[in-house]
């Protein structure tokens, strides 16, 4: 018997529809859903190995304890209760020795709720949540509730000037913004691309900027320059909306043309068009990108650049510029903040947070600024910052403490969708702490180089055997379950609601299933999840230029050019660039060894991440990891296309395959990301092949590559050199 069910793909982001076609309850087929209400029927690559994903070989499918020493590669099987028991009576007997504190959890990408595994960090009394927040727009957000109180959403389609900065959509958002990207041009919008790569983005603009980098916050200030002295900015919204205009003013006054020409490899002429085209094209946006957040010392700056960029020109909460806030009656949804029970964390737990001392603005000092500041703003119209994304320890100092026990022990960590031996930097430094652990407990789809390391391992199930609010400040979709969970799969929320049942957290989760939890999150709009289903979504009424009667959620009720936020914090208060300390300019001695600028992360499909790599039709497109050198380099050096070759840097080196594309400055590198061997040994040292081709074995975290504001660590901006491999 054959049949059609809806369901969602949760392999990256976003959360398209599917059908899914099921004989005798297996799924058969995987294909688009035309009557969803954002994807309408389009299906990337990687959505088109759901099949695959689900009923792969390789799939965890019965909680795991392991056998022997850690990372020998012996598992027995538990059922969940047997799981669930045993690792809560650890973590009780940890807490009551150490403190609530020395539980850590990693966060990963997101394919699960997040705002569960908040909840219950917060009523188990840590404060120690990390991971690759850092680096991926959580400091752009945080920066951007510091500057105007809350985040923006561009209006792709109804914009006249697009700005992509460090953003390539049509590698990493092909079904939802790169379509829209495509029909705002068709609608007369210009391009402006800023990226390093000739990406297929930069082949269709009407500029493209190919800045050196992690210069971009010297580009900005040169923007800044330019659009004040020729006085295109929108005067009477600085005037009346804005503090620290004069300060603004100092900050890029030095950043001349001609200056920032000679730090971003473009020419003044391109820096002069380019703000000029921006400045006068109305309205404009400029979309948050992947490429600054992981620039480590200028990422936080960055975000603080593009925020005063998008203020004093104009576009702030305007009809294709940059709205702002949650739109009606989408707001009246109960958001994340309050989901998360943050208040039940104590006081005097939120002041052990391990970083926050050195990266107070990503911790829970401004965090609370921020929160204080939104709470002037109406809540359907502005929900307050999300903690789980712009309040989290930091990760070198939860990992140091799981070494050194200083300043006092974290003796066990959870992770959840996350592999922290692939997205943080330093690898041998995060292997060396996750074998000191005392309990370490992973919930995976897969076993990867990280939960070969674990004491516990819980599978997870697909986002098709589950369900999901897609939840956004224009429209809430309901993500039904295409099928039941396999074998014992749970999602994530059955995980934390079983560990917090046992660990006394009872009366706090008074919803026995993630349904529950939607119905209520639901219930001021007078929906359940199934109408919300049979609706085909809730979409919200846009509405503009709110401030005029609701001012900003910030200290001083208006765009804050000059951050109160940062200030009170000893961070800079306006943007300032910094020359990366290993770069062409930061550390010219250095730069004679490794001549070349190496940046990491381009996204590739069908990949995730460091996901798929166990499934053949990924692996068929994408086999071995890539670095790109220009044809010239490749020459130069004397190296030949699909040779393998080592990646090397002050930190280490890497094997892997060489491209050769002119797509990439002859003075550049470009290499993948994510890469480990499914196929190879899980037993440790070898886990999988971690240490082979991981490029972030060759990414630093030491404070002196690293924001000061936010700990944002650097996956670009780095120096390399390439040659044969051995």
């Amino acid at each position: 018997m054959t049949e059609m069910r809806r369901s969602y793909c949760g392999l990256c982001h976003p959360r398209c529809g599917l059908l899914l076609e099921i004989e005798n309850g297996t799924i058969v087929k995987v294909k688009g859903d035309p009557h969803h209400p954002i994807s309408k029927g389009r299906l990337c690559q990687r959505g088109r190995l759901m099949r695959d994903h689900v009923y792969h070989p390789d799939r965890i499918n019965t909680p795991l304890k392991r056998k022997g020493d850690k990372g020998a590669g012996h598992w027995q099987q538990l059922t969940w209760d047997q799981a669930l028991d045993e690792v809560a009576e650890q973590l009780s007997g940890l807490r009551e020795q150490y403190g609530a504190e020395t539980l850590a959890f990693t966060h990963g990408t997101k394919r699960t709720y997040h705002w569960d595994e908040r909840r219950f960090f917060n009523l188990f009394g840590s404060p120690n949540i990390c991971g690759a927040n850092n680096i991926c727009m959580c400091p752009s957000q945080a920066v951007e509730f510091a500057t105007y109180g809350g985040f923006t959403w561009g209006d792709v389609i109804h914009t006249k000037c697009l700005v992509l900065w460090g953003h390539a959509p049509s590698k990493s958002n092909p079904i939802g913004l790169y379509p829209m990207i495509l029909q705002a041009q068709k609608n007369g919008a210009q391009l402006i691309v800023v990226d390093p790569r000739r990406i297929p983005e930069a082949e269709k603009a009407d500029i493209w900027l190919p800045i050196r980098p992690g210069t971009d916050v010297a580009l900005m200030l040169g923007w800044l320059r330019i659009i004040i002295e020729e006085k295109l900015y929108d005067a009477e919204f600085v005037a009346n909306w804005t503090i620290g205009f004069e300060d603004l003013k100092a900050a890029a006054a030095e950043y001349t043309p001609q200056k920032v020409a000679e730090i971003t490899w473009l020419s003044p002429e391109q820096v002069v068009s380019s703000a000029r085209r921006y400045a006068t094209t109305k309205p404009a946006m400029i979309t948050w990108g992947f490429g600054l957040d992981k620039q480590g010392l200028n990422a936080t700056q960055a975000a603080r650049a593009r925020s005063c960029l998008r203020a004093i020109s104009g576009n702030l909460d305007i009809k294709g510029g940059e709205p702002l806030g949650w739109n009606e009656p989408i707001g009246k949804i109960i958001g994340d903040e309050e989901i998360e029970f943050n208040s039940a964390l104590p006081q005097e737990q939120r002041a052990k947070q391990l970083g926050a001392d050195q990266y107070p603005f990503f911790g829970f000092p401004g965090w609370s600024r921020n929160l204080k500041a939104n709470r002037r703003m109406p809540t359907e119209y502005m929900h307050p910052p999300h903690a789980d994304m712009t309040c989290v320890a930091h990760a070198r100092s939860v990992f140091d403490a799981m070494i050194t026990a200083k300043p006092y022990a974290v003796k066990a960590a959870i992770s959840v969708a996350s592999n922290p031996l692939l997205s943080l930097p330093n690898v041998q430094h995060t292997y060396q702490a996750l074998k000191q652990l005392a309990l370490y407990v992973v919930g995976e789809f897969y076993l990867t180089p990280s939960a070969a390391l674990a004491d516990y391992v819980f599978p997870i199930c697909s986002t098709v055997e589950t369900t999901e609010l897609w939840l956004t400040p224009s429209f809430c979709v309901a993500c039904p379950r295409g099928i039941d969970p396999l074998y014992e799969r749970h999602n994530t929320y059955d995980f934390w609601r079983g560990l917090a049942l046992r660990l006394g957290q009872k009366e706090h989760w008074p919803w026995e299933t993630v349904d529950d939890v939607w119905n209520y999150r639901l219930a001021p709009t007078g929906l359940t999840f199934d109408q919300l289903l049979e609706k085909n979504g809730l979409f919200g009424r846009p509405q503009y230029k709110r401030y005029e009667k609701f001012g900003f959620g910030t200290p001083s009720g208006k765009v804050e050019l000059r951050s109160t936020i940062f200030a009170e914090l000893g961070c800079e208060p306006v943007p300032v660039y910094r020359e990366p300390p290993h770069s062409p300019k930061g550390d010219m001695t250095l730069a004679k060894s490794f001549p070349l600028v190496l940046i990491t992360g381009s996204r590739f499909m069908p990949m995730y991440h460091s996901e798929q790599r166990q499934i053949q039709a990924a692996r068929k497109k994408r086999p071995d990891p890539l670095v790109t050198l220009h044809p010239d380099t490749a020459k130069t050096l004397g190296l030949t296309e699909g040779e393998w070759v080592k990646v090397a840097s002050p930190l280490g080196s890497v094997r892997m395959r060489l491209r050769v594309s002119d797509t990439v400055d002859q003075r550049m590198a470009d290499a993948d990301h994510g890469w480990w061997f499914p196929e190879r040994p899980q037993k440790a040292p070898e886990l999988f092949g971690v240490f082979k081709s991981n490029i972030n074995l060759l990414c630093p975290d030491g404070p002196e590559f690293c924001s000061p504001e936010s700990g944002s660590w650097p996956h670009s901006a780095l120096l390399c050199r390439v040659s044969k491999a051995d």
